[in-house]
């Protein structure tokens, strides 16, 4: 019996594990989880500094808001007196350089979008609780009919592969289905996954045109196997 939510990017994880760390990381999900403040979205906190900002800039098209958290983050840089503290610094600048410039209206299907509120969501797949924390989620009007989209901003040390971010766009048109279809269109090429390191883009779109494997249910099905 599973006692924890599974957020998605442990589904992706889970994917280059081992059989025998396969079965640990399901044994791993039936002990109940300790109450901590940090819910994270796979990634912790370490990508928190660089995801949350340039999603901010996203949602007000403003780079200042770039530029601003680049102080920010290298005073915490220059004070920092762990390593691996300055290392993660340094990395989330790394990041948040690429976007000084950036032109964020580029990524919104008009120039007049709508923010909505992006709660935490756990939906139900084949008997397995996963948790989805999507980045941004937004509306529009075409031509008399309202549409929704989302971003969701993913970030990883061993970096992803193209199917790794179909589980992730896959995810997140559900989400957008499960919150909004009755009233909304989802639309799939405006359900995209950036991974904010490289700033390469996947959208739902990509995965019903087959250009990316769908592998949500694959992997969850994998994961059953050990239950």
């Amino acid at each position: 019996m599973i006692a924890k939510k599974v957020p998605v990017m442990e589904l992706v994880k889970f994917r280059r594990l081992s059989e025998k760390s396969q079965a640990t990381f399901v044994n791993n999900l039936k002990i109940p989880k300790k109450p901590k403040s940090d819910s994270g979205d796979g990634g912790g906190n370490y990508w928190v500094r660089s995801i949350s900002c340039v999603s901010n800039a996203f949602k007000k098209n403003d780079n200042k808001l770039i530029q601003d958290k680049i102080d920010e983050v290298t005073n915490a840089y220059n004070s920092a007196k762990l390593e691996r503290t300055r290392t993660m610094h340094k990395r989330n600048l790394e990041i948040l350089y690429n976007y000084i410039g950036f032109d964020f209206e580029s990524w919104w299907p008009t120039s007049n979008i709508q923010i909505l509120a992006n709660p935490q969501l756990t939906l139900t797949i084949k008997g397995i609780p996963i948790q989805v924390i999507p980045s941004c989620i937004f509306s529009y009007e075409i031509d008399g009919e309202q549409k929704v989209g989302g971003l969701w901003f993913v970030c990883w040390l061993d970096g992803f592969k193209p199917d790794d971010l179909g589980i992730f766009s896959e995810s997140l048109f559900r989400y957008l289905s499960f919150l909004f279809e009755k009233r909304h269109t989802i639309e799939p090429k405006d359900c995209y996954i950036v991974d904010i390191s490289t700033m390469d883009r996947s959208t739902y779109q990509e995965l019903l045109d087959g250009k990316i494997d769908a592998m949500l249910e694959n992997t969850i099905n994998t994961l059953n196997k050990y239950l």
